[in-house]
């Protein structure tokens, strides 16, 4: 079986040359573009299985190749690795299109894994090339502990069985799962899904939650995942974060 081809697009040729050697050790076929506009061209002629991508590049910013990348009819998972750690940056990189965003230094068994685990993804969400290799998919899904969604479909399945979501219910559970872990406030919530002019009751918020939950929570009375921050708003707990409380 071929192995899964990553690009590297990073200008620094010390960090390059050091992600070359990790990612050829663990078995990836990997490659170097250390300018933004290289990369952009030999896209148009082949794809890889997953581009990190440094933000910082001596040509163009690093957010115009995510976006090539995102431009093409098959889905290309994108890892960014940057120094930019601000919180501003790291949600443009992701409303961008990035699958991760990991700053610099970085470990690099974490990154790695975050490699192995957009791998296992592919597999399971995918489907293979005419040559029976390459896993390729349209569009990663966004996943949490059991809940998993087809953004592209608009699909809601929790623990292998779908769910019926509301307009409303669907754009809270989607905001949430492309932030696991981050705690949002009630008025960012009402803005975010019902608009900058909404001048409806907060109680709106609090009945959707209700009904969010009873549709993904095995125990809607005593949440796991949809937890309320107390005097805040609301957060869906990060899937590691759950299973480090269920151990406790």
């Amino acid at each position: 079986m071929a192995r899964p081809r990553v690009w590297i697009v990073e200008d620094d040729r010390a960090v390059a040359d050091a992600l070359q050697v990790l990612l050829s050790c663990a078995g990836y076929d990997a490659s170097t573009f250390t300018e933004g506009r290289a990369a952009i061209r030999a896209l148009s002629t082949t794809s890889p299985d997953l581009i990190l991508l440094d933000l910082n590049l001596p040509d163009i910013d690093g957010l115009e190749v995510c976006q090539a990348a995102r431009a093409l009819p098959d889905y290309t998972p994108v890892v960014m690795l940057t120094a930019r750690s601000d919180p501003v940056d790291r949600l443009i990189g992701l409303e961008v299109g990035a699958d991760v965003y990991l700053t610099k230094p970085f470990e690099p068994r974490a990154l790695l894994a975050q490699i192995k685990a957009i791998f296992r993804l592919v597999e399971r969400f995918g489907h293979r090339d005419s040559d029976g290799v390459v896993p390729r998919v349209a569009a990663l899904p966004l996943t949490n502990g059991p809940i998993v969604m087809w953004e592209a479909e608009r699909r809601v399945e929790v623990q292998g069985r779908r769910v019926e979501l509301t307009p409303k219910e669907y754009e809270l559970l989607r905001l949430m799962l492309r932030h696991p872990g981050r705690a949002f406030g009630r008025e960012t919530l009402l803005r975010a899904v019902w608009g900058y002019d909404f001048g409806g009751e907060s109680r709106t918020l609090d009945v959707h939650i209700q009904r969010l939950r009873q549709k993904i929570e095995d125990d809607p009375a005593q949440p796991r995942w949809l937890l309320t921050v107390r005097g805040f708003g609301y957060k869906l707990v990060a899937e590691q974060s759950a299973e480090d409380r269920d151990a406790r």
